[in-house]
Protein backbone atom coordinates (compact mmCIF):
# COMPACT_ATOMS: atom_id res chain seq x y z
CA UNK A 1 0.00 0.00 0.00
CA UNK A 2 1.52 2.98 -0.95
CA UNK A 3 2.02 6.99 1.33
CA UNK A 4 -1.66 9.09 0.73
CA UNK A 5 -1.74 12.68 1.49
CA UNK A 6 -4.80 13.88 3.90
CA UNK A 7 -6.29 16.93 4.52
CA UNK A 8 -8.52 17.14 8.15
CA UNK A 9 -11.18 19.63 7.71
CA UNK A 10 -12.00 21.01 11.16
CA UNK A 11 -15.91 22.86 11.33
CA UNK A 12 -15.31 26.30 13.45
CA UNK A 13 -16.60 29.72 13.75
CA UNK A 14 -14.66 32.61 14.32
CA UNK A 15 -14.88 36.71 14.48
CA UNK A 16 -12.29 39.15 14.44
CA UNK A 17 -11.57 41.90 16.41
CA UNK A 18 -12.05 45.07 14.59
CA UNK A 19 -11.57 47.19 17.60
CA UNK A 20 -13.33 49.19 20.45
CA UNK A 21 -16.80 49.96 19.02
CA UNK A 22 -20.04 48.83 21.21
CA UNK A 23 -21.73 47.10 18.37
CA UNK A 24 -18.55 44.89 17.96
CA UNK A 25 -18.25 44.79 21.07
CA UNK A 26 -21.68 43.33 21.70
CA UNK A 27 -21.05 41.02 18.64
CA UNK A 28 -18.13 39.48 20.20
CA UNK A 29 -19.86 38.90 24.25
CA UNK A 30 -22.65 37.44 21.96
CA UNK A 31 -20.14 34.86 20.60
CA UNK A 32 -18.09 33.94 22.75
CA UNK A 33 -20.85 33.95 26.30
CA UNK A 34 -18.04 34.93 28.46
CA UNK A 35 -17.45 38.14 30.12
CA UNK A 36 -14.91 40.18 28.04
CA UNK A 37 -13.15 43.80 29.01
CA UNK A 38 -10.91 46.06 27.11
CA UNK A 39 -7.64 47.04 27.37
CA UNK A 40 -7.01 50.70 26.07
CA UNK A 41 -3.99 51.64 27.94
CA UNK A 42 -0.56 52.41 26.23
CA UNK A 43 -0.54 52.26 22.13
CA UNK A 44 -2.24 48.70 21.94
CA UNK A 45 -6.02 47.95 21.97
CA UNK A 46 -6.45 44.85 23.57
CA UNK A 47 -9.91 42.51 23.77
CA UNK A 48 -9.55 39.74 27.13
CA UNK A 49 -12.33 36.90 27.05
CA UNK A 50 -12.49 35.95 30.62
CA UNK A 51 -12.43 31.77 29.70
CA UNK A 52 -10.35 31.50 32.82
CA UNK A 53 -9.60 34.43 35.80
CA UNK A 54 -5.94 33.07 35.73
CA UNK A 55 -5.56 32.68 31.85
CA UNK A 56 -7.63 34.63 29.93
CA UNK A 57 -7.32 34.79 25.94
CA UNK A 58 -5.71 38.16 24.94
CA UNK A 59 -6.41 39.10 20.91
CA UNK A 60 -5.34 42.41 19.78
CA UNK A 61 -6.41 44.35 16.63
CA UNK A 62 -7.27 42.18 13.40
CA UNK A 63 -6.45 38.75 15.46
CA UNK A 64 -9.79 36.46 15.15
CA UNK A 65 -11.11 34.06 18.01
CA UNK A 66 -11.93 30.78 17.20
CA UNK A 67 -14.66 28.42 18.60
CA UNK A 68 -14.43 25.08 17.47
CA UNK A 69 -17.36 21.89 17.40
CA UNK A 70 -17.15 21.67 21.05
CA UNK A 71 -17.28 25.35 21.94
CA UNK A 72 -13.71 25.62 23.08
CA UNK A 73 -12.65 29.37 22.39
CA UNK A 74 -8.57 29.78 21.16
CA UNK A 75 -6.67 33.25 19.50
CA UNK A 76 -5.60 33.01 16.57
CA UNK A 77 -3.17 35.58 14.52
CA UNK A 78 -4.95 36.90 11.48
CA UNK A 79 -2.06 35.35 9.19
CA UNK A 80 -2.28 31.78 11.07
CA UNK A 81 -6.31 32.08 10.77
CA UNK A 82 -6.23 32.93 7.20
CA UNK A 83 -3.66 30.25 6.20
CA UNK A 84 -5.83 27.14 7.80
CA UNK A 85 -9.34 28.18 7.56
CA UNK A 86 -11.70 29.52 4.72
CA UNK A 87 -15.29 30.96 4.32
CA UNK A 88 -17.57 28.48 4.08
CA UNK A 89 -20.81 29.43 2.07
Amino acid sequence: MSVKSYQKIIPATAIQFEGNSSTHTDEIFAFVQFPISINLAGNVVELRVIVDPLKPLVVLVGDYIVKDATGTLKHMKQAEFESEYTVVK
